[in-house]
């Protein structure tokens, strides 16, 4: 009940049914987390970051607990907060450095920092352990099926297939999860890959899922990725319209975010700003870490020529993507640079030099116009 009346936004009588639990001695812990997110959707942070830190007392450290916390500090933007509860954690005892739910919570923190790398490593430390290591497995085969990376279907073999093929390895080593969300990760497979007749087996096996749960979002999400990349925008864009009229829910929070996403990105292409923009902030709304609206925002902004506005919001981009997607920085920069803000283009371009030595055109474009700008 209270999870329903958090999802339709009834906060309050939601605070009221968690405190009830509580006075009670019912679903302790379950009631206590709940009741945080409550109060981090009601602006209340401090607040839910005290409820946490009693949570995670030095002696016995809850990291069920932690990454509620991770993903909560996420939604609120702010991020930077959460080494300190996870050094708190690593000096609880000698054992913790050996702890597959600290493993686990560094890893979840280093992906939400695109430090995909260090992520995997982390993950794979709690890899094989009885209660972390589904949840490890699974947000190691998210990092390398992201369709983000996704090319164009017409495509010969991509750089993608051996992350297809981790992605199999650890699917098959799964035991505990539904069936269900084992066809949905061969289902993204089948779409990374890339080949043109996979992309299109794909779309049978999410048809498959949908067969089984209608309005899974997920499965509609895969079939939309597939859809467009086999130049099929219309039907891509109705499905998407139709998740974007579902109720939000915190269970499918990142696959709504994403299909909010991708139908914004093609509300940009064919120049329906508001559109975009009204899905932009949607997904702000729930998570205030995520770098691709701020990215889209400042594109709306840039394509108006308000530099200065696109300036801003790609600020907000650069540092949810920690300072890692050399593209953004390019786009920073050259906001930067025709808003006349010389000696900040100069050190994001620098920035970007330093990720990627080699990034195209952010030298001769940006960074040589801009010293050439600020000489007497």
């Amino acid at each position: 009940m209270a999870r329903l009346l958090m999802d339709r936004e009834e906060l309050e009588d939601a605070r009221h049914m968690c405190t009830q639990l509580i006075k009670f001695d019912l679903k302790v812990e379950t009631a206590t987390m709940m009741l945080a997110d409550i109060m981090f959707r009601s602006n209340e942070f401090d607040e839910a970051v005290g409820y946490f830190s009693r949570m995670l007392d030095t002696k016995n450290v809850n990291y069920k607990a932690l990454e509620k916390l991770i993903h909560l500090i996420r939604r609120a933007g702010r991020l930077s907060e959460v080494p300190r509860f996870i050094n708190k954690a690593e000096k609880s005892s000698a054992r913790a450095a050996m702890e597959p739910g600290l493993h686990y919570c560094k890893g979840l923190l280093a992906r939400f920092n695109r430090n995909n790398q260090e992520a995997i490593t982390e993950l794979n430390q709690a890899r094989k352990d009885g209660e972390w290591g589904s949840k490890a497995c699974c947000q190691m085969i998210e990092i390398y099926l992201d369709p983000d990376q996704l090319g164009d279907a017409a495509n010969a073999p991509s750089p993608m297939n051996d992350k297809v093929k981790m992605a199999k390895q650890l699917r098959l080593e799964l035991t505990n999860v539904k069936p269900i969300k084992l066809m949905l990760y061969e289902g993204y497979e089948m779409l990374v890959s890339q080949h043109k007749p996979t992309v299109e087996a794909s779309i049978d096996k999410f048809s498959k899922v949908l067969e089984i749960e209608k309005d899974r979002v997920d499965a509609l999400l895969g079939m939309s990725y597939a859809l467009r990349l086999l130049k099929q925008e219309p039907k891509a864009r109705n499905h998407l319209k139709r998740i974007s009229k579902m109720q939000y829910n915190t269970e499918e929070a990142d696959e709504l975010e994403r299909s909010y996403l991708l139908l914004a990105d093609m509300y940009i292409q064919s120049n329906k700003n508001d559109l975009a923009q009204e899905l932009c902030r949607r997904c702000l709304q729930y998570n205030k870490s995520c770098a691709k609206a701020w990215e889209f925002q400042g594109l709306i902004f840039e394509k108006e020529s308000s530099y200065a506005d696109a300036a801003q919001v790609y600020e907000q981009a650069w540092h949810f993507d920690n300072k890692r997607n050399p593209a953004v920085g390019f786009k920073l920069a050259f906001n930067y640079l025709k808003a006349r803000r010389f000696v900040e283009a100069i050190n994001i371009c620098q920035e970007v030099l330093k990720v990627q030595p080699n990034f195209p055109k952010i030298k001769s474009e940006i960074l040589d116009r801009a010293r050439q700008s600020i000489r007497p």
